[in-house]
């Protein structure tokens, strides 16, 4: 009896993790990466530059480094469905200097692929009022 209840318990806490975040059943530690930047302007058009860099996603020490090696805290991080929609999930990362991340899995039923795509978030306070980056991001190996 105390082995099936233990094997129970484990099962529902199992279940429970791993519904947390759908990231992390491919790992805690993600490498993004971007190859352009959207960058709007208070007085002008938004415009595109190409841009590379990496940033990575360290889910077990809550915090992201930037492309500069910058380490900023994730503030908060949750998973959001709307019923009826194509995307499975989203991922959504706030981190302390309220820039945010959006992704949501290449392949829903992760046969083919544990990559996530989406785009960082990062509004500024002077000329350039917001900066988007295009994300591609994989666990790290």
């Amino acid at each position: 009896m105390n082995y099936l209840l233990i094997s129970a318990l484990l099962l529902v806490a199992s279940s429970s993790w791993a519904a947390d975040n759908p990231m992390w059943r491919s790992g805690f530690t993600w490498s993004c990466t971007f190859s352009s930047v959207l960058r709007c302007e208070r007085a002008a058009d938004c415009a595109a530059a190409v841009e590379e860099g990496v940033i990575r996603l360290d889910y077990r020490e809550n915090r992201l480094t930037d492309s500069q090696g910058t380490v900023h805290p994730i503030k908060r991080h949750y998973v959001q469905a709307v019923v009826g929609s194509p995307i499975g999930s989203e991922v959504k990362i706030e981190l302390d200097t309220n820039e945010v991340i959006w992704l949501s899995a290449a392949d829903g039923a992760g046969v083919f692929s544990d990559n996530w795509i989406g785009a960082m978030l990062s509004p500024k306070a002077g000329v350039i009022v917001q900066e988007l980056r295009p994300l591609i991001c994989m666990p790290a190996k």
